[in-house]
């Protein structure tokens, strides 16, 4: 775990919640914030008869990747409108803390401490451990694990190839498994693996020395992967289209398009939220580099999946791409009508989909 710092970025943060986690990570989503739930089946009996069911491995817990002042918004919404109330989870206080804060009840330790934040690297290793079949991965309890560090390793060669975790004996198991575990709350475990080498790694330091160089690729672009490159096209394809009179270096832009065009072309998501993404993400690039044919071919589809989901900053945002990609005036009343139901004062997404409806309304009326 790191230490939060002034700089508020995008980071993973760990939400807390007795509401259930799916519903918060949906709320999560509807507002356009990257999330996730780590899910297994567990059986439980309803009725008198045994059934599998698919529920949070943490209640309670939600992943979230975004600034800090935009999650302690969204905590704020979630009471005031919701009536739903979500923490950050901390650090832990060490005996120093402790002792420090003499005088101080636990409830004002506890809101001292710092937020916890899970590398990006870390919770990408997380997610993508999570997301493979049950019977390659385990959900590990902390009384199910050392609790003394293991050694930091990496993987190289079969499913998990790239992955880095810590190889750690765990309980019921003859061998040490590769392990990715969040603070003491919960640890996944990659068994059967059959990789053609493990490279230990001794020291911090040299692991993020060596990273780039050594770390492997995954077998297929995993979930944060792919909203990286939505994200990075949806930026590209807007500024192009906006303010193409204004760009230095049009053909660099072009194919830089380009290459996100040819890594999301074809690819399906199974999340809702991010498969409309896709394909709006798809239009608006082949929009900006002018292939009308090839937009045409994810026009339809981008169409139909962002109008399936629920009202959201989320869905007006699409609205919004589709709107300048397609010169859509009914995708643009669409968010404009959500913008006047939004409850004020403004959320700072809610301020920045307001600021970027604004901006398309007014590309649109001058091209016009």
């Amino acid at each position: 775990m790191s230490m939060s710092n002034k700089k508020d970025v995008k980071r993973w943060y760990v939400l807390n919640s007795r509401k259930d986690s799916v519903t918060i990570e949906e709320q999560l989503k509807m507002d356009g914030i990257e999330s996730f739930v780590p899910m297994r089946y567990e059986k439980k009996e309803r009725g008198g008869k045994v059934e599998r069911v698919y529920t949070p491995a943490i209640p309670g817990f939600v992943f979230a990747r975004e600034q800090r002042s935009v999650l302690a918004d969204f905590i704020k919404e979630m009471w005031a409108m919701h009536g739903v109330k979500v923490y950050f989870a901390r650090e832990h206080a060490s005996s120093q803390d402790m002792g420090s804060q003499a005088g101080m009840s636990a409830r004002q330790i506890f809101q001292n401490l710092d937020p916890l934040i899970v590398p990006d690297k870390q919770m990408e290793d997380f997610i993508f451990i999570c997301q493979q079949d049950e019977d390659k991965i385990r959900y590990l309890q902390p009384n199910e694990i050392s609790l003394v560090p293991g050694d930091k390793i990496r993987i190289h060669g079969g499913l998990f190839d790239g992955r880095e975790g810590e190889l750690i004996e765990v309980k019921g198991m003859k061998k040490k498994q590769l392990v990715v575990r969040i603070s003491d709350m919960l640890a996944v475990a990659a068994v059967n693996i059959e990789p053609k080498l493990i490279e230990v790694i001794e020291r911090r330091s040299e692991k993020e020395g060596k990273q780039n160089a050594d770390s492997g690729q995954a077998t297929a672009l995993t979930e944060r992967e792919v909203r990286e490159y939505v994200d990075s096209l949806n930026e590209l394809a807007e500024n192009y289209i906006l303010h193409q009179d204004l760009l230095a270096d049009k053909a660099d832009a072009v194919v830089r398009m380009k290459i996100q065009l040819n890594r999301l072309t074809g690819l399906v998501a199974k999340d809702k939220f991010l498969k409309a993404g896709v394909y709006v993400s798809l239009v608006m690039g082949y929009a900006a580099t002018e292939r009308p044919s090839e937009m045409k071919q994810w026009k339809e589809k981008a169409l139909h999946f962002a109008e399936k989901l629920p009202e959201s900053i989320f869905k007006s945002e699409q609205r919004l791409r589709l709107a300048l990609a397609l010169n859509d005036t009914d995708c643009l009343e669409k968010a404009k009508a959500f913008i006047r139901e939004m409850p004020r004062p403004l959320s700072i997404k809610g301020n920045k989909l307001v600021k970027k409806c604004e901006s398309i309304e007014r590309f649109l009326h001058n091209k016009a």
